[in-house]
């Protein structure tokens, strides 16, 4: 699948340190074996792709790249542990693809330099997998410069 990048997206990836290459191969992947979720009421997707210090996600349309973002925090897992009964109203506007179950927004937990903290979440209840929002990726980004500048 070919996906256009538009000019401010493709300054966006540079900003960010991600190649084009990279986005690419995150949607390849999502397309082939179905771990992505969907809006609900659209045809955005969301894939998201981790490297040893990086997680990268990419919301695109069948045809172009509509946003990309990233965080260094690695996502542990549920806050509290397994997920357990939910009710309606934790439900998102997203499903996971492989699992065909309306992604839940709950707290995980997620740890950078040491420090572990529960953040919001976008959880498959059935898979497990989490993803995480590019506003809350926007806030992570933020964290993550106080931590370094802690530690530095």
């Amino acid at each position: 699948m070919d996906i256009k990048i538009t000019e401010e997206l493709d300054n966006l990836l540079k900003d960010n340190g991600i190649k084009k290459e990279e986005i690419q191969e995150i949607i390849d992947n999502a397309e082939s074996n179905g771990s992505k979720l969907e809006a609900i009421d659209g045809d955005l997707c969301i894939a998201k792709g981790c490297t040893d210090n990086l997680t990268m996600y990419a919301v695109y349309s069948p045809s172009e790249l509509v946003d990309v973002y990233a965080h260094k925090m690695s996502i542990l897992g549920l806050t509290g542990g397994e997920l357990h009964d939910v009710e309606y109203d934790d439900s998102s506007d997203w499903k996971c693809v492989k699992c065909d179950e309306i992604a839940l927004e709950r707290n995980v937990d997620m740890t950078y330099m040491g420090v572990t903290r529960p953040g919001p979440g976008l959880v498959c209840p059935k898979c497990n997998e989490f993803y995480v929002s590019d506003g809350v990726a926007k806030t992570l980004k933020t964290a993550e410069s106080i931590l370094e500048e802690k530690r530095a």
